[in-house]
């Protein structure tokens, strides 16, 4: 049978030929799930090779041990042709390396939210040893905040702004008022599903630096040491000279963390395409293999690319209309090969988003033909291939995204609220008044928003200038904002 997938959908949700189109529908979107993995893996891995190619240094043991597993799977499932079953080693092998890169970027990232909150600490005392320029006193500039945030009429950029705001002004709201808010927050959540109160949670506990992965204590040791000299800073009477060395301490810690993670984001997209490309195989008939110049030309790419990591002799460069010695003459010809696929991935991302739209309704409608017809671990496959899909790069993959989620309760809300804020209050106890400031701005600027109208907002605004007698934070938390509303200008979103 050959018929397209807008057919078989179409079918499928009339339950018209459910045993013909169902083992149709399946096999094409597994099937375009790997061609546009393919597409998109040529691509990344070319640029991937560029990146590390363009790096000063060597990589960490961590990092390079991580490259020489992506490109021995690589080498091993474009170079030697593995059969199926040898296919579904190389999977599992891709989900032990994935599981080890997203562990260590949830390290990462923990990290990276720990010295956020130093940062906006060590922003705010910038101009006690900085002089202060001009900036519009008090009235004239929360009138112009206030302009800025209702300057769209769309709600969300509204609310984008809002939390920016607060998140930026001199934080002085009071501790009770700040709890209060909290269960307000998670208040909201009733009603909806428990993974989205657990993804609230787990947004507060990062930003409020409550969170604590076991994996800090093996991966990225090296940033324990600057972030137990900050947690151990006299900001209140820190002086010139220590605000540089922990100033100094914040930024350099921050950019080799970003740098860090930017490499696991790259480490983490191209196993995520390679398991997608090596998992299809694993499930695909030779007879069912789609048979395309251009995948072959984008094989091509990644063979190239793979070879040109191991610094191995191929005879893949006699492709090549001429004699390809050098490393810039190979990685030329692979771009021009890069060329011809133009164009590819797109044409197939719109067949996937139709595909993918439905694939929660051909579980719920056909779940039992599935078990019947021997289809359901090939769809079991297709929702793992839809969240590796998806904008999450380090979705969890064990995950039923189209399981019946619980229904969080009033009970349960008011719990979540009484966790984080018992946490909160610990954390509070042994913390200096700026970090606690810190960690509240840090949290409200994420959280949905909660003021009731504009005029509430107005005098948010007012009252936090207002309140606030240090006139460099004043200056610093005026200036942030400034900045903002000029770029919006010209960019119209906020950071």
């Amino acid at each position: 049978m050959n018929v397209s997938i807008t057919k078989c959908i179409r079918e499928l949700n009339r339950n018209h030929n459910v045993e013909e189109m169902l083992p149709e529908y399946v096999k094409q979107t597994r099937n375009f799930y790997g061609s546009h993995a393919c597409y998109k893996l040529a691509l990344e891995y070319f640029m991937f090779f560029e990146n590390i190619s363009e790096e000063a240094g060597p990589l960490n043991s961590g990092e390079d041990k991580i490259l020489e597993q992506v490109n021995s799977i690589t080498g091993r499932f474009f170079l030697e042709k593995p059969d199926r079953e040898e296919c579904k080693k190389l999977a599992e092998e891709l989900l032990n390396l994935r599981k080890e890169i997203t562990d260590r970027m949830q390290v990462l990232s923990a990290y990276v939210d720990c010295f956020s909150v130093y940062e906006y600490i060590l922003n705010r005392l910038e101009y006690h040893f900085k002089e202060m320029g001009d900036m519009p006193e008090d009235v004239q500039f929360a009138e112009e905040v206030v302009q800025f945030i209702f300057s769209s009429k769309d709600n969300a950029a509204i609310n984008e702004k809002v939390r920016f705001v607060i998140g930026q002004l001199p934080m002085r709201m009071l501790r009770s008022k700040y709890f209060d808010v909290i269960r307000e927050s998670v208040s909201i959540y009733k009603g909806n599903s428990l993974s989205s109160l657990e993804g609230f949670e787990y947004m507060f506990r990062t930003n409020a630096m409550l969170y604590k992965d076991k994996n800090m204590d093996i991966y990225f040791t090296e940033f324990k040491k600057p972030l137990e000299e900050l947690k151990n800073a006299a900001f209140e009477d820190m002086d010139s000279t220590q605000y540089k060395t922990y100033n100094g301490i914040v930024e350099d810690s921050t950019y080799e963390l970003l740098k860090l993670s930017d490499l696991y984001i790259l480490f983490g997209e191209i196993v995520n395409l390679l398991y997608t490309v090596v998992s299809v195989a694993a499930y695909t008939d030779e007879t069912e293999r789609v048979q395309d110049k251009t995948l072959g030309i984008a094989a091509t790419v990644i063979k190239g690319i793979n070879l040109l990591f191991s610094g191995e002799d191929s005879d893949i460069w006699k492709l090549a209309e001429e004699d390809l010695i050098h490393e810039e003459e190979k990685l030329a010809w692979l771009s021009g090969l890069l060329e011809e696929l133009t164009g590819r991935q797109e044409s197939i991302s719109e067949i996937l988003d139709m595909a993918e739209a439905v694939l929660g309704q051909v579980k719920e409608v056909h779940g039992k033909a599935l078990e019947s017809l021997g289809l359901a671990e090939n769809f079991d496959l297709l929702a793992r291939l839809s969240l590796l899909n998806s904008n999450s790069t380090f979705a969890e993959l064990g995950e039923d995204r189209y399981a019946e989620d619980v229904e969080v309760t009033a009970q349960m809300a008011e719990a979540a609220a009484g966790r984080l804020i018992s946490e909160v209050k610990e954390l509070f106890k042994n913390s200096s008044r700026v970090l606690r400031r810190a960690v509240m701005a840090n949290t409200l600027e994420k959280i949905p928003v909660f003021f009731n109208g504009p005029q509430e907002i107005a005098d948010y605004v007012s009252l936090s200038l207002l309140q606030c007698d240090d006139e460099a934070e004043k200056y610093a938390s005026k200036k942030i904002i400034m900045d903002e509303i000029e770029e919006y200008k010209v960019f119209g979103s906020v950071k």
